[in-house]
């Protein structure tokens, strides 16, 4: 796979601000909350806040998989991989952003605090902004007109991608 794949598959995850994030509840059923990006590295690692009294945490602690999606008008997103807690006082203060107050009125040295890391192992987007979406409306109404079965094959597109 491309660097370029995996370099688009990070721009289409910083264009979003939140997400869905998925674990596994203790009853074993999947349980999806948005949640709002703290930081996206490079390699497309996710960083995300919570308090640690939540119960998302203790889902994390029992099952260490995630599903991370999102989209935004004709953009989607889809990364799993690892979810952990990372108990890091100054990677919060680097990440601290005052609209957080909300949930963590003591600031960013609130002993509640914890980050949530999810390093991706496969993602995958869609991207049908733009003329590429203009692109995919064709191919897509061309095999309706042909009987066939639309194949989206600009990885620009579309892309499956090992992290």
């Amino acid at each position: 796979m491309s660097e370029d794949v995996k370099t688009r598959l990070v721009e289409a995850l910083k264009r979003l601000d939140t997400v869905m994030v998925t674990t596994t509840a203790q009853n074993g059923t999947m349980h999806g909350r948005p949640m709002a990006i703290a930081d996206i590295e490079q390699d497309g690692t996710l960083w995300f806040v919570t308090g640690k009294d939540s119960g998302k945490t203790d889902e994390i602690r029992s099952d260490s998989r995630a599903v991370v999606t999102g989209q935004e008008k004709g953009l989607y997103v889809s990364v799993s991989g690892r979810i952990e807690l990372v108990d890091d006082r100054a990677r919060i203060r680097e990440l601290w952003r005052d609209s957080w107050k909300v949930w963590f009125p003591n600031g960013k040295d609130d002993p509640n605090i914890v980050l949530i890391r999810v390093r991706p192992e496969i993602g995958e987007y869609w991207d049908q902004q733009g003329s590429k979406g203009i692109q995919y409306l064709f191919q897509t109404a061309k095999a309706l007109l042909d009987g066939k079965r639309a194949e989206v094959d600009d990885d620009r597109q579309h892309a499956k991608v090992r992290l």
